[in-house]
């Protein structure tokens, strides 16, 4: 007799939930699918736990998994938050690295000749303008800050540039 009762119970839900169906949008389908669905799932688990079937751990741990869901959702929108946060907590960790010091003196014509890789004396004209040039523009591309190079090398590529183009326009 309990069979048929709760056997014309269910029958009834499914018609009632039916017509209900019917009428929703596709939104409200969805969720109301999704909480069918997750109350299904509990009752299994709490008629399983009932009958001894399962142990009551178990039903526990399976009745946390709809929360899941909704913690996903929660970790998804806070995760560039704490991701933002521990970047800036390494960044005031490591230490500041002061600038280096910039160079006072005057710069040698044999050391600005080494920095630009060009050979020969300028005073004699085997060192040209555009040569000067081109090796700078050659360097301070490959090391110029923006590029991955430093402050510091790309601060004695320019001075190297402007003492050879000042000893040149003499």
């Amino acid at each position: 007799m309990l069979k048929i009762l709760l056997f014309a119970v269910i029958v009834t839900c499914i018609i009632i939930f039916g017509g209900r169906y019917k009428k929703m949008n596709p939104d409200q389908k969805r969720k109301a699918l999704w909480r069918i669905g997750v109350g299904a799932f509990l009752g299994i688990l709490i008629l399983l736990v009932i009958t001894g079937r399962m142990h009551w751990v178990g039903a526990a741990l399976g009745a946390l998994i709809p929360f899941l869901r909704n913690a996903y959702g929660l970790v998804s929108q806070l995760l560039p938050f704490w991701l933002q946060r521990k970047k800036a907590e390494q960044e005031q960790a490591q230490p500041q690295q002061p600038p280096p010091p910039a160079s006072t003196s005057q710069m040698s014509l044999s050391e600005a000749l080494e920095i630009l890789g060009l050979s020969g004396n300028p005073e004699k004209g085997e060192v040209t303008q555009s040569m000067v040039q081109d090796a700078h523009r050659r360097l301070i591309q490959k090391l110029h800050p923006d590029r991955g190079g430093n402050d510091y090398l790309a601060a004695k590529i320019n001075q190297a540039r402007d003492f050879l183009l000042s000893i040149l326009k003499q």
